[in-house]
């Protein structure tokens, strides 16, 4: 629906969608789609008597704990449906869905296969399932979701008034990054049944991803408007709300979402989530430990409550929590951020080798995550690996153009490599590293040469070079950062007392009484208890002025 990472990485890596059910107008089905699970289970084991219902009854429950990741749990109704009726085709779709997510593609091919066997493949659910099967297959191949696409039309084929296969067609073409035909399948859908929530659900995720907020929030709205109780608009509506910046409006949509859908694990872990997005860390934590009360080995809530402790400055504990949650989940399951977040953490625990690794493994999985480049050269550089550090803007280089911010942090671990060496007396390789972080801000200045910050680094890199202060190096550079700071002086405020003292104090070097005693002053001006400001003026004051020629 979304490329935020963040929506990524804790709520779709943790609730895969596993598809459709039955067809619409089933009260089971609607009872899914309102993510009111325990209540579409009854429904359909109501059905488990009923000849003519029971074979798409147990392929629903399979389903039904496929989308929770209860693989044993799905298999055994899959299984069930078999043995209650050797010839349901459907079942064997649900076996061979457990299959891929698996990875076994022989195996699932197999059971499809079987699906496919007598009436099976003339049977259009059975067909829409299959290809449905293919399209979410974990990690699906752009082959895996043509062969599916495939078998979606071979069903629409046998049934053209299939609301629900135009829907399924669309998430394929989706996927392919298709979306003028994945909006048709939508409104095709929409067509043959104007009161299909789900199928304006769908147009709102394809306007959401697209950025076109109005119209997808216009999708959500109508959504909602045919069914006010359909929990699942007001989740992505709350998520629309996220992304554009309106975040009380985002949180309270999202309330929504929790009063309407079932009271889940899953649930709580959608709005433990949510709101970690919003920054709400505190209730996020609370949330967490609130369901790991009562299913204590939740992996959403325990990869959330270490996250959050470290966002609540509680490395301690937050290491306690990841350590424990890396300890029981499965490596397949674990994504990059639980790495990214396992090297912050114990970074803040003084453990930078194991830090770097970790974050070195996170980057390795997702080289895209801009944010990661940053922590880590941070984590190269605090362990005095400054040449590694530099290296790692030289990676980001290859996933994204290097933004102002990056020649800041990449200037600002030459500083540190040169003052290190600069406190081991090793004065030529000091000065070398202050002249790489001069270069480096210099290109913050090309970018934009109004940016007043951009020239008081200059002058603090060629002032490292000139410790004494009788070359004057930082002297142009200062100049240039109080012309462009002293309209906004409350705003610059410190940086200018600095800007100041240095050309009074290199003017008082340079015996030019005047000048000196003006920047002193103006350093009076900005703080007038200032003391070295009143030591200097002082002492200016006990030395004769030149006589005139």
């Amino acid at each position: 629906m979304t490329t935020n990472w963040k929506y990524i990485a804790l709520m779709a890596a943790a609730f895969p969608a596993t598809g459709a059910f039955a067809q619409t107008g089933n009260a089971g089905r609607q009872a899914v789609d309102l993510e009111r699970y325990e209540e579409a289970k009854s429904i359909y084991k109501s059905q488990l008597g009923n000849k003519n219902a029971a074979d798409n009854a147990y392929f629903a429950l399979g389903d039904i704990y496929l989308r929770t990741e209860k693989l044993d749990s799905a298999a055994y109704y899959f299984n069930q449906g078999i043995s209650n009726n050797k010839r349901s085709y459907i079942n064997h779709v649900g076996l061979g869905k457990i299959a891929l997510i698996q990875g076994d593609q022989a195996k699932a091919e197999q059971q499809f296969n079987e699906a496919l066997s007598g009436r099976g493949k003339k049977d259009p659910y059975v067909l829409a399932m299959v290809g449905e099967a293919y399209v979410n297959a974990p990690n699906a191949t752009e082959t895996q979701i043509n062969k599916g696409i495939d078998y979606l039309k071979q069903s629409l084929e046998r049934d053209n008034k299939s609301a629900l296969t135009n829907v399924l067609l669309g998430d394929a073409y989706l996927k392919l990054k298709k979306g003028g035909e994945a909006m048709s399948s939508y409104d095709r859908a929409i067509q043959l049944d104007d009161k299909y929530a789900s199928a304006y659900l769908k147009r709102g995720q394809l306007f959401t991803s697209s950025r076109n907020y109005p119209e997808a929030e216009a999708a959500y709205t109508k959504a909602i408007e045919i069914d006010p109780n359909f929990a699942p608009a007001y989740r992505d509506l709350g998520e629309l709300y996220y992304f554009a910046g309106q975040y009380d409006k985002a949180l309270s949509t999202f309330q929504k979402y929790v009063d309407l859908a079932e009271d889940t694990p899953e649930t709580q872990a959608k709005y433990a989530s949510f709101l970690f997005l919003t920054k709400n860390y505190d209730k996020t934590l609370q949330v967490a430990e609130q369901v790991l009360q009562k299913d204590p080995s939740n992996k959403t809530m325990n990869r959330l409550r270490a996250y959050s402790f470290l966002e609540l400055k509680q490395p301690e504990k937050a290491l306690e929590a990841i350590n424990q949650y890396m300890k029981n989940t499965d490596p397949s399951k674990l994504i990059a951020q639980d790495y990214a977040y396992y090297g912050r953490i114990l970074g803040q625990n003084n453990q930078p080798v194991k830090a770097i690794e970790n974050m070195e493994k996170a980057l390795q999985m997702n080289p895209a995550d801009i944010e990661m480049y940053a922590d880590l050269a941070n984590l190269y550089a605090n362990n005095n690996q400054y040449d590694k550090a530099i290296q790692v803007y030289e990676r980001k280089r290859d996933a994204i153009e290097p933004s102002n911010a990056d020649y800041y942090y990449m200037g600002n671990i030459y500083m540190m490599a040169g003052e290190e060496n600069a406190t081991a007396k090793n004065t030529a390789k000091a000065n070398e590293f202050f002249k790489k972080a001069d270069e480096t801000y210099k290109k913050v200045i090309d970018a934009n040469p109004d940016y007043a910050y951009a020239y008081l680094w200059r002058a603090r890199a060629n002032a490292s070079q000139d410790p004494e202060t009788d070359k004057g190096l930082a002297k142009p550079y200062y100049e240039e950062f109080i012309k462009h700071a002293s309209a906004e002086p409350d705003k610059y405020k410190r940086d200018l007392i600095e800007a100041n003292s240095y050309l009074g104090y290199y003017y008082y070097l340079k015996g030019e009484r005047d000048n000196a005693i003006k920047y002193w002053t103006q350093v009076k001006t900005l703080d007038p208890a200032n003391e070295q400001a009143t030591t200097a003026l002082n002492e200016i004051a006990k030395t004769p002025r030149a006589k005139k020629k």
